[in-house]
């Protein structure tokens, strides 16, 4: 009996697992196409046929015009629906591959990281940097920044 339910409930998850996992299908004849779940993951399509295509690590397809093949970085990007991501590649002082990233002891610091390399970047005097904008502005602009210590790296 136990054997039968067993059996039973891994055809049903495999039947899930299958119809989760169908084939893109392309909106037109050519063209590149953001996959509906996974903001990284896009589509070259070519005469109606999908090819499966990623952006870096870190970055995530700009989907506003099918006649252009573009990743960019997130904070330049709306993913809208599309809310996953690829698993980080993180090294030091890079939490994904490619990006720029705020370092959490500093308003002025940040990290600017080109395959997985790091460069320690510092906002002008009077400046903090903004994650969600991927620069520095005034400090008045940077929600959480001034709050507690800062310290420079």
């Amino acid at each position: 009996m136990y054997g039968f339910l067993f059996t039973l409930l891994m055809a049903v998850l495999h039947c899930q697992i299958v119809w989760s996992q169908q084939p893109f299908k392309c909106p037109g004849q050519s063209g590149y196409f953001p996959d509906p779940e996974q903001c990284d993951l896009y589509y070259e399509c070519r005469k109606g046929v999908a090819k499966e295509k990623l952006c870096k690590d870190g970055m995530v397809f700009q989907a506003n015009n099918p006649n252009y093949e573009r990743c960019d970085f997130p904070f330049m990007v709306s993913c809208g629906d599309r809310v996953y991501l690829q698993t980080p590649q993180s090294s030091k002082n890079c939490p994904r591959k490619n990006g720029i990233f705020a370092t959490p002891k500093s308003c002025t610091v940040f990290y600017q990281c080109r395959d997985g390399l790091a460069s320690k970047m510092n906002c002008q005097s009077g400046l903090a940097f903004n994650p969600k904008a991927g620069t520095c502005q005034w400090k008045y602009l940077v929600p959480d920044c001034g709050k507690g210590e800062e310290t420079n790296e």
